[in-house]
């Protein structure tokens, strides 16, 4: 990677805030979805309801956010949000070559091993990243519209993964939340600026990354997509999924022709009950049924969430997706909880999980399956350079 305007490798520089904005499921804005400042999960873990105040490095919030009332001061459009004050200074951060608190997330995982979200960010957007320093105005300012967002419709959710948790998902918030709260939470339905920029910027919208909760439950989620086929920019725009696919995507199947490209990462953890012990309340049968009716229509990958739970089946998982011809992202390494994470594996075991790695990296080279034998490799280093005590959690994402 080249640091903008030099030769010289900026290993803190993340093409984001330059093109991008991040809306989480309870209205706080965020660099991206692993952005640090932009959880406060525990504050829903109060018995009495507590004050809503953001972190101090928060970009902002939504007016329909639980945050609002309590942040008044803070309260933004996305559009504004997009050059708030703390999005400006983190601009101006990177092009320093400084590192920024709120992106330790991506840092922590490339100090140890692990790939990050960051490294692969810019990779797919490479091209972007020549100039950004003359793109940005002396006090941070970016004056065009993020043609790239990612908007958490809600935590609307019919799962309870073991490594998610309230407010994240509804399913759990259905079965552990504060009396105060609502297992549901949707700050965007009625948010009228929100949806009058959208509409407003529809032309510029060039990237939609769509996560949950789970987005094929999500209204908001097929309200923007019909708003794009209405104004005529859908075929500019390219749709990035991440979902659990077992629930029916056939309204979305309607809409996805209209869209440039479409893909869809599809959270497999593991083979039959691996995967129903991981993603609880969903159906392995059901999950299957679904992927193969989509990727007849759209590319479909399946993203892994390595843990301890699936390490011992993630050859049973390579080996349904090369039966499949799918590709495969094994990249998101779990970090939080701490008891899942492979780094808290004890030594003896860590010493056999490194032995198996191995083979299935050596069987995946073998393949020219290139990506998956460098995500084992990321993880492997992973699990053998940490001591769990240094986890950091890693939030909502």
């Amino acid at each position: 990677m080249v640091s903008p305007g030099g030769d010289a490798p900026n290993a803190t520089l993340c093409v984001l805030p330059w093109i991008h904005l991040c809306a989480s499921i309870d209205g706080v804005y965020g660099r991206c979805c692993v952005d640090d400042a932009m959880y406060h999960n525990e504050l829903y873990q109060q018995e009495e309801e507590p004050v809503f105040a953001l972190n101090d490095d928060a970009i902002g919030c939504s007016p329909g956010s639980r945050y609002a009332k309590d942040n008044p001061d803070r309260v933004a459009g996305i559009a504004e949000a997009f050059n708030s004050p703390n999005m400006k200074r983190t601009r101006l951060t990177m092009l320093r070559g400084e590192r920024v608190d709120a992106c330790k997330y991506c840092y922590f995982r490339e100090d140890h091993g692990a790939q990050s979200y960051r490294q692969s960010i810019n990779r797919r957007f490479e091209h972007e990243l020549d100039g950004l320093a003359a793109r940005t105005d002396a006090d941070g300012t970016v004056e065009d519209f993020p043609f790239f967002l990612d908007i958490r419709f809600g935590n609307t959710c019919n799962l309870r993964c073991v490594m998610c948790t309230y407010p994240v998902s509804s399913a759990w918030g259905a079965k552990q939340r504060p009396a105060w709260s609502s297992a549901v939470i949707d700050p965007y339905r009625a948010d009228e600026e929100l949806w009058q920029t959208l509409r407003d910027n529809a032309h510029l919208i060039r990237r939609l990354y769509f996560a949950g909760g789970e987005p094929f439950l999500q209204p908001g989620h097929f309200a923007l997509l019909e708003l794009l086929v209405e104004t005529g920019n859908a075929g500019n725009v390219d749709l990035s999924y991440n979902s659990n696919l077992t629930v029916s995507p056939d309204r979305a199947m309607a809409l996805f022709p209209h869209f440039k490209s479409v893909g869809i990462g599809a959270s497999c953890d593991g083979v039959g009950e691996v995967f129903e012990r991981i993603r609880v309340g969903g159906q392995w049968s059901m999950f299957v049924d679904n992927l193969r009716k989509l990727r007849t229509q759209v590319d479909v990958w399946l993203q892994v969430s390595p843990q301890r739970i699936n390490l011992w089946d993630l050859r049973n998982v390579l080996e349904f997706a090369r039966t499949d011809g799918l590709n495969v992202d094994l990249s998101n390494v779990v970090q939080w909880p701490e008891d899942l994470s492979v780094a808290s594996l004890p030594q003896d075991e860590k010493a056999r999980a490194t032995a198996e790695l191995t083979d299935l990296i050596a069987w995946c080279v073998d393949l020219g399956w290139d990506k998956p034998a460098a995500d084992l490799g990321a993880l492997r280093s992973f699990m053998n350079s940490l001591d769990p005590a240094d986890l950091v959690d890693e939030g909502a994402s």
